[in-house]
This record gives C-alpha cells, sequence and structure tokens, in this order.
C-alpha cells in the first residue's frame, strides 16, 4: 500500500476551508478523501504557522478561529430560535 503525498497548498487550502469557510471536517474529509485525523492535524499546523509568522499580534490565529467558530455556533442558534418565532407568529395570527 503506498503512501499518497499532499502538497503543502492542498494541505493550506483544506485548513483553510475548515478554518476560514467553516466546512465540517467529516464533509471536507469525503469530498477530499482524506481522514478527519489528518485534517485535523493540518488544520492545527496550519494555525500554528501562521502564529509564528505573526507573534506580535494581538489576538492568536488559534484565538480567532476559536471565536470564529463559536460566533458560528451562535449564529446558527439564532437562526434556528427566529425560524422557531416565524412559526409561532403565523400560527397565532391565523385566528
Amino acid at each position: 500500500m503506498s503512501k499518497r503525498t499532499h502538497t503543502a497548498e492542498f494541505k493550506r487550502d483544506a485548513a483553510q476551508m475548515i478554518i476560514m469557510d467553516g466546512v465540517p471536517v467529516p464533509e471536507l474529509s469525503k469530498r477530499l478523501g482524506v481522514s478527519p485525523g489528518l485534517l485535523y492535524r493540518w488544520k492545527n499546523e496550519h494555525l500554528a504557522e501562521l502564529e509564528s509568522k505573526n507573534p506580535a499580534s494581538s489576538p492568536s490565529p488559534k484565538q480567532m478561529a476559536e471565536e470564529l467558530a463559536e460566533l458560528r455556533k451562535e449564529l446558527a442558534k439564532s437562526k434556528r430560535m427566529n425560524e422557531i418565532l416565524k412559526k409561532t407568529v403565523g400560527f397565532f395570527s391565523q385566528d
């Protein structure tokens, strides 16, 4: 069984898709044919590389990625709540 090698650009693009685009790792894993564990490792390596390039930046890239993930979760929750409220208003306005 031969070991597949991926270019640095491929790894960086995959990591950026996870971090910036918010593509879920399991979905990206299926799409690219790469194990989820490998994608997580590439993500962490990419964040570490960014931190080493800009050590003086106030929020580190890792902190920014964590904040972005948290904001995405909050947005999804708000969207669900908004849909529930729309359905509730529609239900009570029928009478």
